[in-house]
C-alpha cells in the first residue's frame, strides 16, 4: 500500500474512535453553517449565534484541525485555506488517493 492508503487507513479508523462527531463532520460536512450575502452578493458565512451553532463551529475546527495534522508536513499549505473540513477530506482523497486506474498503474 502506498503511504495515502495507510494514512486514510490511519484516519479512518484513528478519528471516529477519539470523536465520532468529528469524523461525522468531515464525512457529512457542518449543517449547520448559516450563510448569507454581502452587498456584492457574494456569499458569506453568519457567525454563530446559537449555542448549538457555536458547538458546530468548534466541533468544525477540531475536524480541520486533525485533519491538517494527519497529512505530511510539505502539504499542510496546499490545504489549510479551505474552511470546510468535509472539503479537506474530499480534496486529501482526490489528490493523494486517486482512482482504480491510476492505482492499476503504480
Amino acid at each position: 500500500k502506498d503511504e495515502y492508503e495507510v494514512r486514510a487507513m490511519k484516519m479512518e479508523h484513528c478519528i471516529p474512535n477519539n470523536d465520532m462527531n468529528i469524523w461525522k463532520v468531515i464525512q457529512n460536512g457542518n449543517s449547520l453553517k448559516m450563510t448569507g450575502r454581502d452587498h456584492d452578493e457574494g456569499v458569506i458565512i453568519l457567525p454563530p449565534t446559537t449555542t448549538e451553532e457555536h458547538i458546530a463551529v468548534q466541533k468544525e475546527s477540531k475536524a480541520r484541525t486533525t485533519l491538517l495534522q494527519s497529512i505530511p508536513d510539505d502539504h499542510v499549505d496546499d490545504f489549510h485555506y479551505m474552511d470546510d473540513a468535509r472539503d479537506i477530506w474530499n480534496a486529501i482523497k482526490a489528490r493523494f488517493g486517486g482512482n482504480a486506474e491510476s492505482k492499476k498503474m503504480r
